[in-house]
């Protein structure tokens, strides 16, 4: 007798079999990577209300620490080079020295700036009627006036739930998950 007549006959895959696995592994690639792509989505969503709840945090301390007016707006200085105030929050924002101000601003008001957001998402208010554009100034014990909402907002996929920035008036920031509403239209 010889050795392979001992092991039994050779298995293996047929043609047809493996045919019918790579159109299984099509179906099943067809039917996740949209829900992969949403998942996405809603990570960059987190992390950039995440960034904002950050240059918020940052701010009230500089303004506590330094004694003075601290201001974070919005500002596409990382992208363009251009110190100013202007725009909204998706082109990047600046963290300053001292109070808003209309045109270019010195250098040395600069702390730190910060690159723009992922593409498609938006800061909107909590209603999520317009795009937040204002500055935020914190004074030298670390109030802030007023009561806010950065609720950070998708254009691709905006039924997915928000994640917001809530600040009170004296200036204590949370990161709150749909604390507002997107609204259902394609963001600008």
């Amino acid at each position: 007798m010889d050795r392979t007549s001992l092991r039994g006959p050779l298995r293996g895959l047929t043609l047809i079999e493996l045919l019918l696995v790579v159109v299984l592994l099509g179906v099943l690639l067809l039917v996740a990577v949209p829900g992969f792509e949403r998942v996405q989505q809603r990570l960059e969503i987190r992390a950039e209300a995440g960034r904002l709840f950050t240059a918020l945090h940052l701010a009230r301390s500089e303004a506590v620490n330094r004694n003075e007016v601290v201001t974070l707006c919005p500002s596409a200085y990382a992208r363009s080079g251009v110190l100013q105030c202007a725009g909204d929050y998706r082109d990047g924002w600046v963290l300053l020295r001292g109070g808003p101000a209309a045109g270019l601003l010195p250098a040395a008001a600069l702390l730190r700036a910060w690159a723009p957001m992922a593409a498609g998402l938006s800061v909107l208010d909590r209603a999520g009627a317009r795009q937040v554009a204002d500055p935020i100034s914190f004074r030298p014990d670390g109030t802030a006036g007023r009561n806010r909402t950065l609720m950070v907002c998708s254009g691709r996929h905006p039924r997915l739930i928000s994640w917001s920035v809530v600040m009170n008036v004296v200036g204590r920031a949370r990161l709150v998950r749909g604390w507002g509403d997107c609204p259902q239209a394609e963001v600008a």
